[in-house]
């Protein structure tokens, strides 16, 4: 499958998140959004380090959750570039789609570049997050380091 048709793909996948259960072409049906359930209480975060690409290195703090299970979830300060932490890893953002359907760019999205709130579902090493209006995002475990950058 081309890289064009594997993003339109994608967005119909996503875009159907909004409303009902999604089943991925591997076969993974994800739940219905809610009801979502407080996360677990999560360790507390070592003090990073400086990283190679002047930024600092994190390490996951947060506690193992149930896969397929809808957990409230907010976004920090710095958007989808603040560490998601969930599930004992950090993630990194795919793609996402707005609420109508049509593919966002995570780099300029107003939702994604602030504290935004949502639902987080985590099934092995993929996850959806929902926010409050309805725009979805891809995301992939990524580890339990990771490098972030700064943020005003």
């Amino acid at each position: 499958m081309s890289r064009r048709h594997g993003a339109v793909a994608l967005v119909l996948v996503l875009g159907a998140c909004a409303s009902a259960p999604v089943s991925t072409p591997a076969g993974v049906t994800w739940p219905a959004w809610e009801p979502a359930h407080d996360l677990p209480a999560a360790g507390a975060r070592p003090d990073g380090r400086p990283g190679t690409e002047g930024g600092t290195i994190l390490r996951a703090a947060s506690a193992a959750i149930a896969s397929g299970t809808p957990y409230r979830f907010s976004l920090e300060h710095c958007g989808i570039l603040s560490p998601i932490d969930v599930d004992g890893s950090f993630w990194e953002p795919i793609d996402g789609v707005a609420s109508d359907g049509r593919p966002i760019d995570l780099a300029v999205d107003g939702e994604m570049i602030n504290a935004t709130a949502g639902v987080i579902v985590v099934i092995g090493d993929e996850a959806r997050f929902r926010t409050d209006s309805g725009t979805v995002v891809r995301l992939e475990r990524s580890g339990i380091e990771k490098e972030f950058p700064g943020c005003d």
